[in-house]
């Protein structure tokens, strides 16, 4: 009697469960757990999973973003490196362990100016510029940081390119350190480092608020017989991308080590392109007859002054683009995972008729017939990131791209475009749920 029983008890029990209530499915994981996940991943394995999930996710909501981008933003910030005081080096255990020399200035809150020392082979160092610049830029109210070339070389801010790499790392560190505002971030250079201001001021123009080269100049092409006299043309990826960028240059006509007729060809392009455009291409150019190769009567103090009184507009109306690196990505709210080298893209917002219209100029040299044929498949990797702050994209937003209609769709709002681009540039005013693309669906057009 006990064993039938307890069999009995055993039964009604079971008959009882079945009947109760069946437990609902677990819930998705919240954006936030899935960004968390993804943040915390250290194995490829774990990293690779988070990921899927979070291109996996649903829309989210125009609440959550504030606090998804909050999130990723802090998430990065705290794995991130800081700068030192004073004079440090940057350790870096996977190329060649200590390298990267560099010095901080300053102590002000108003932003953070870069500056590059002259030289040249076998020359320069940072003392140089933190000597030359940091007496100005702390009684701006500005912290510097000034960077050492890896290779002291003729063309030390490129050459080699992982030089360049480095700069922007050191930038974002010393943004986290500080806690700067990302649209007060200034480059300026004398001599090389002029030249290195050019270079890195337009390659990155999206980056800074504002350049101020001395006595160094944009590179360019001679014509035929007349090196160091008459120019002919600037380096691809220079002129067209200062379109948004304030410039200010500094010339003495009897500079022997920089030849006034590069800052003077490159001036007048301004000038013609500014002209053409008066919404563009902000410069001051100070030309002077009996400085040789040293600095202005009053220093650097007054360049600087012009140039940190502009702040980056990171959602300008109106964008022009030649991109000159491969690994160069986004410029302002243009992304192009294939960049079109030498190529310049214009892309205007149309408040109107809530619409972005992009024109593509194939690169010079470049056949008809195949720049045609690499137009199609250029312009397929090309989006656009966008915020109510450009357009209302609580409606359809149209793209055209050289006149054809490429997309009409209300962007909803995607976590993994938020987390691409808040990781690509560690920016609050690039981290955009938004996106539309020209060749294939994304998450905002399925």
């Amino acid at each position: 009697m006990r064993r039938t029983a307890s069999a009995a008890i055993l039964v009604a029990g079971a008959l009882s469960f079945r009947a109760g209530p069946v437990p609902e499915a677990a819930a998705a994981p919240s954006a936030k757990a899935l960004v968390e996940a993804w943040l915390k991943a250290k194995k490829p394995d774990d990293a690779t999973k988070a990921w899927a999930a979070i291109e996996a996710a649903p829309a989210i909501a125009e609440k959550e973003i504030p606090s998804l981008r909050d999130q990723i933003l802090d998430g990065l910030a705290a794995k991130g490196r800081r700068v030192g005081n004073g004079r440090d080096e940057w350790f870096d255990e996977k190329r060649d362990g200590w390298q990267g020399l560099y010095m901080t200035a300053g102590s002000g809150r108003k932003g953070l100016v870069i500056g590059l020392h002259g030289g040249g082979a076998g020359a320069g160092d940072c003392g140089q510029a933190a000597s030359a610049f940091g007496g100005a830029i702390g009684s701006l109210g500005f912290r510097g940081v000034f960077p050492e070339v890896l290779k002291k070389t003729e063309y030390g801010w490129t050459d080699p390119p992982d030089t360049e790499r480095w700069v922007l790392d050191l930038i974002r560190a010393a943004r986290r350190t500080w806690d700067i505002d990302p649209d007060r971030v200034y480059v300026t250079g004398h001599s090389m480092g002029g030249y290195g201001t050019w270079t890195y001021g337009s390659v990155h123009a999206d980056l800074f608020g504002g350049l101020a080269a001395f006595a160094g100049a944009p590179t360019v092409y001679w014509k035929s017989g007349k090196k160091d006299v008459e120019a002919e043309g600037v380096l691809d990826g220079v002129l067209p991308n200062l379109r948004n960028l304030p410039l200010f240059v500094y010339q003495s006509t009897d500079d022997k080590n920089v030849p006034r007729a590069a800052n003077q060809f490159a001036v007048k392009e301004l000038k013609a392109l500014h002209d053409a455009d008066p919404g563009g291409w902000t410069y001051v150019y100070e030309e002077v007859t009996n400085r040789q190769h040293g600095f202005p009567e009053k220093g650097p103090e007054p360049g600087l002054e012009w140039a940190t009184s502009h702040v980056r507009d990171p959602r300008p109306k109106k964008i022009v683009w030649q991109p000159s690196r491969d690994w160069k990505k986004s410029f302002y709210w243009v992304r192009w995972q294939e960049p079109w080298i030498g190529a310049v893209l214009t892309a205007t917002i149309d408040l109107p008729n809530n619409a972005i219209d992009v024109k593509i100029k194939a690169p010079a040299g470049l056949g008809a017939a195949k720049a045609e044929a690499e137009r199609d498949a250029r312009t397929a990797s090309l989006s656009f990131l966008l915020d109510d702050r450009l357009l209302d994209v609580s409606k359809d937003v149209v793209l055209r791209i050289d006149g054809r209609e490429r997309a009409r769709v209300v962007p909803a709002a995607s976590l993994a475009t938020l987390v691409t681009s808040a990781a690509e540039r560690e920016d609050a005013q690039y981290a955009i749920a938004r996106e539309i693309r020209a060749g294939r669906a994304s998450p905002a057009q399925k």
